[in-house]
């Protein structure tokens, strides 16, 4: 619990989140946390939940796998989206910055990052998980993502950059400010 608000908070959103003991959902497969999104804007009320639930797969024959499942109400999602007048003018742009995920230590700094690079108005992704760097880059190749971040140990402790623009090739080692001034200059 402690590393999900610890993110939580990376994304100035801790305070939007309540950790609540008397939750209950009325499925009785749960067996472990469950949550909750509302809509806190409207009356509409629970958006989307889940939980953790131990050996539910073994009644479909699959035994000893836990899990953890969630479920949108898109219907509901639709109407807050209606409600509060949240539909896009125009089309969601695409990423143009994609940051390299090359651990827990890493994604930290990255997310802290995204945040800034997003709060800027740069469409930003971080990489879901650790994955070998070759099947990153093919990622943003495949997504035609222009810029890759590669935040190591190295650049942490720098505070500077490896930026890598997909289409030229071309690598500089940029400050997370000179990231913005590139990416928004074009």
């Amino acid at each position: 619990m402690i590393a999900i608000f610890e993110r939580l908070e990376i994304l100035g959103i801790a305070e939007e989140c309540e950790l609540d003991i008397t939750l209950a959902r009325g499925l009785n497969y749960y067996t472990g946390t469950i949550f909750e999104v509302k809509a806190m804007e409207t009356e509409i009320g629970s958006i989307c939940g889940g939980g953790r639930y131990d050996d539910l797969t073994g009644v479909f024959g699959l035994p000893g796998m836990s899990g953890v499942g969630i479920s949108f109400g898109a219907d509901r999602i639709y109407d807050v989206l209606l409600a509060l007048n949240r539909f896009p003018e125009h089309d969601i742009s695409k990423t143009q910055v994609l940051l390299v995920n090359f651990g827990e230590k890493e994604e930290l700094y990255c997310l802290k990052l995204a945040v800034q690079l997003r709060e800027a108005g740069i469409s930003t992704e971080i990489y879901p998980d650790g994955s070998k760097l070759k099947k990153q880059m093919k990622y943003a190749d495949q997504k035609q993502i222009p810029f890759v971040v590669l935040a190591g140990e190295n650049e942490i402790a720098s505070n500077v950059l490896t930026v890598k623009n997909m289409k030229t090739g071309e690598q500089e080692n940029l400050s997370p400010e000179q990231l913005i001034s590139k990416v928004s200059d074009g």
